[in-house]
């Protein structure tokens, strides 16, 4: 057989695979998945235990139903006691703040909404970075910036903190978690999951974080294949991760940016809960 033969037969195949492909690929792009996951602690205890907390990764816009009806509904079948959102809220190469913002002011009437930015903000103009933030605290949005907020429920709390996502800042950290009780339970929230060892450094408990998409391309046994940050078969990618006294919870995210496309790798929304030491 003619190489000229031979090429077209294979160039044939190849696009025929993606034809079928392609409709599996867009419809897994909008097969919205819940991870429920526990962290336990000693900190936890009394009327903490139990506590629900959903997390929102990288929603990048994306849409699950019209208006985001589908999963603001499994939010609310969820029973969060809280909704973190861990930034990219929005997609800076589409950016459209209403709808970021319509999605947020009807999750903060499900639950307290807590928000930190994600590098998608921060692609914002200073202004439009400024403006969209200040919409999201009018929508009843608890924006934490490089601070912390006391998380009451019943007679016991939690410590929440909330990091900006920018390169190298994340030294703030160490200062937010100077001076803190020793039995006072800390959750971060923070966009990247490769600043791992700063996070356990700090000496916070748990930490809320996306970024990674899942690495994108999921294999079995393999993990996810890339992810910002971290390059080629990235460490933190999705579920928990112990390190050291601290657990980081990584979520694959719902939405996409530059790349459109996910394989093995469902969008999801994560549902953490608070537990005592077994």
């Amino acid at each position: 057989m003619k190489k000229s033969t031979l090429g077209a037969l294979i160039g044939a195949g190849v696009a025929a695979s993606a034809a079928v492909a392609a409709p599996l690929l867009i419809r897994n792009n909008k097969r919205l998945t819940v991870s429920r996951l526990t962290y336990r602690s000693p900190k936890v205890f009394g009327s903490l235990s139990g506590y629900r907390i959903v997390h929102v990764a990288d929603l990048h816009n994306a849409e699950f139903g019209r208006h985001n009806a589908l999963l603001l509904t499994q939010i609310e079948i969820e029973q969060p006691d809280r909704i973190v959102i861990t930034g990219d809220l929005l997609n800076s190469y589409k950016p459209d703040p209403a709808q970021a913002l319509e999605f947020a002011a009807a999750a903060a009437k499900l639950a307290p909404c807590d928000f930190v930015t994600g590098n998608h903000e921060h692609r914002l103009p200073p202004k439009a970075l400024a403006d969209f933030l200040a919409a999201l605290r009018a929508q009843g949005v608890n924006v934490l910036r490089n601070e912390a907020s006391n998380v009451y429920r019943g007679e016991e709390q939690f410590r929440l903190i909330g990091v900006d996502c920018q390169e190298g800042k994340t030294a703030t950290l160490t200062d937010l978690m100077k001076n803190r009780p020793a039995g006072e339970l800390n959750i971060l929230l923070s966009h990247k999951p490769h600043y791992a060892e700063q996070y356990e450094r700090s000496g916070v408990d748990l930490v809320i974080c996306g970024h990674a998409h899942g690495g994108q391309f999921r294999l079995p046994g393999i993990g996810g294949l890339y992810a910002p940050g971290q390059g080629v078969l990235p460490q933190y990618t999705s579920g928990l991760y112990k390190l050291g006294h601290t657990i980081m919870a990584v979520s694959r995210g719902l939405g996409n940016s530059s790349f459109p496309l996910r394989l093995g790798n469902p969008p999801e929304l994560s549902v953490i809960t608070l537990l005592p030491q077994k």
